[in-house]
């Protein structure tokens, strides 16, 4: 019967694990009212040479731009919906899908709002959410806290993978500080936080 009742807390219906993921971030409401956000801190690339400075600002619904400055050269991205650049040259294919990848992980807590009835089991802990009609991010969820443990961002023949730590709450809203990612099961790098400015809409 314990054994029964501990599965039973470890797989929660997705409805409500999702709220959960939602309260953990802050709720809702508070998420609905941010505007932007910026970040800055860190990239530590596996395949370049030196750190990176980084600053990536998310506007709502679905904007992202990415500036890291490594020690040789800069590297600046841009997506909205659909459409991207890559140091000002147009992206297309992998190089955009991984942009608006990117773009969604960034807000799930919004996502998990605005997709509520689209949104679909796939594992103990683990929601699929749908970004497009091409596009969609996995969360692995922490069902003792709430936190997203890892995403993993899917388009045509390639998977994008992010595991989150170092949770801490910026004006109430809850942010990893702390990314390890992979591509296709490579790691290709680690981003760490070092702080995020909040605006909310007027």
């Amino acid at each position: 019967m314990l054994a029964f009742l501990i599965m039973a807390a470890l797989n929660q219906p997705t409805e409500d694990l999702a709220q959960k993921v939602v309260d953990a971030y802050g709720g809702a409401a508070a998420w609905q009212k941010v505007a932007s956000f910026r970040e800055t801190g860190k990239v530590t690339s596996a395949m370049r040479s030196g750190d990176g400075k980084l600053e990536r600002v998310w506007q709502s619904p679905d904007k992202l731009r990415v500036e890291i400055a490594y020690p040789s050269h800069t590297e600046v991205r841009d997506v909205e919906g659909d459409r991207g650049t890559q140091n000002r040259s147009k992206a297309t294919g992998v190089a955009l899908d991984a942009m608006r990848l990117q773009a969604a992980r960034l807000a799930i807590p919004l996502l998990l709002v605005e997709k509520k009835s689209e949104l679909k089991s796939v594992g103990p802990n683990a929601i699929e959410i749908p970004v497009s009609s091409d596009l969609t991010v996995t969360i692995e969820v922490d069902p003792s806290t709430g936190h997203i443990l890892k995403s993993t961002g899917k388009a045509e023949g390639v998977d994008f993978n992010t595991a989150y730590s170092d949770f801490r709450k910026v004006d109430g809203l809850l942010f990893a500080f702390r990314e390890a990612n992979t591509a296709q099961g490579m790691a290709t790098g680690t981003n760490e936080i070092s702080k995020v400015e909040i605006s909310l809409r007027k």
